[in-house]
């Protein structure tokens, strides 16, 4: 019977060439971006902090009401002409983009004599915010600004020089921050769209039922399990076919006694690669099931980090997703020549269908790692190795 592992090996080295020239014009091509501009806080983040403000409709708001909460925070003034509108258009378009999830919108004043509730209601009406959904509130101007300097780490300040019509007479940041549970979690800017989109996206994951949050580590122990499983079937077929009939191994396995019409179903050795590759078939529809749920219910993620490492990662990523388009075909018919007894084509098509299968399956851990846990191990802002 003739094996093509090296066939299996030649495809996934030439993909993974490919893959790589492809993705390293892509990001040379593409422009560079400020890593300031969407800033992860990670172990940085701190508490708001204790406040009491009114909202619009005159109720009082306190942190305890963000303690369970995931929600993005902007510092807008009524009576500000230029950045304010359009930070408020900005949160407008947040709302309409965020419908249907429990993300909550918030606009602290940062004039807050002016801007009293019955203000706020005007201004709020005129962007149609929805009162369950987008809360403004009004605080003590010092408690205010002492929560944006010191909690938040952004720039509030009246105006020292005389205000013209095309001058702000309270110059504050136009960042906008996403809370989780009561904790400044990260500073993004609304100018840069990305940011936007980026800001968006955290705020929908952070708010995943639990369950739906876990499955990019469940997917990742599938494709673990998935890889073991294949090796384990591989290595027991290789001992199967390294144990001949007139070999000290067979012998010790008392093939003898076994009835020649048994076929090599009869050998334990065979028997335990047939229950590996079920296994491995049914770990990996599983995971194929858990996959599309998630990024159903959870949209892509996005690799932030830049440089080489962005191409390492995303040549891995492209590599991955070819070959795993490729490999269902190829599974398929190596389990119907399996199933029907083909046994000599069987082998043909699986040494080459394993190495690409086992490749799919190692690269799917290398690709949860590389997205979910390698930003926490690099500093803060690094474009990449």
């Amino acid at each position: 019977m003739k094996r093509n592992y090296p066939i299996g090996l030649l495809a996934i080295v030439t993909m993974l060439v490919v893959s790589t020239a492809i993705c390293t014009l892509g990001v040379l091509r593409s422009p560079a971006r400020s890593p300031m501009a969407a800033e992860d806080l990670g172990d940085s983040s701190q508490p708001v902090g204790p406040f009491r403000m009114a909202e619009r409709s005159g109720r009082s708001v306190t942190a305890e009401d963000l303690s369970d909460r995931v929600a993005i925070a902007s510092f807008i003034f009524t009576r500000c002409a230029l950045s304010c509108p359009r930070i408020t258009g900005i949160m407008k378009d947040l709302q309409d983009r965020l419908a249907g999830s429990d993300v909550l919108l918030l606009s602290f004043t940062v004039d807050p004599e002016y801007d009293t509730p019955a203000v706020l209601k005007t201004y709020a009406d005129r962007f149609g915010a929805q009162p369950d959904r987008w809360w403004f509130l009004n605080g003590p101007k010092d408690e205010t600004y002492k929560m944006i300097r010191e909690r938040f780490q952004l720039g509030v300040m009246p105006a020292t020089a005389p205000t013209g019509p095309n001058d702000e007479a309270i110059i504050h940041s136009d960042r906008l921050a996403l809370l989780d549970h009561g904790r400044i979690v990260g500073i993004f800017d609304s100018r840069d769209p990305e940011a936007l989109d980026a800001i968006v996206r955290k705020a929908r994951r952070r708010t995943l039922p639990t369950w739906v949050a876990t499955l990019p580590s469940v997917n990742a122990g599938l494709n673990s399990l998935s890889a073991i499983l294949l090796f384990a079937g591989w290595v027991l077929i290789r001992r199967y076919r390294l144990s001949g009939p007139t070999s000290k191994a067979n012998l010790d396995l008392d093939l003898d006694s076994m009835p020649a019409s048994a076929g090599p179903l009869a050998h334990p050795l065979v028997r335990g690669h047939v229950a590996c590759m079920i296994a491995a078939i049914a770990t990996s529809a599983l995971f194929l099931s858990c996959y599309l749920i998630y990024h159903v219910m959870a949209g892509s993620m996005p690799f932030e980090r830049g440089g080489p490492l962005r191409v390492a990662y995303l040549s891995i990523l492209l590599s991955h997703t070819i070959l795993a388009i490729t490999a269902v075909p190829m599974i398929l018919a190596t389990v119907v020549r399996a199933w029907t007894g083909r046994f000599d084509r069987h082998v043909s098509i699986a040494s080459i269908t394993l190495p690409i299968w086992f490749y799919v399956a190692v690269t799917g851990v290398v690709i949860y790692l590389m997205l979910y846990h390698l930003p926490a191990l690099l500093p803060a802002g690094s474009p990449g190795l």
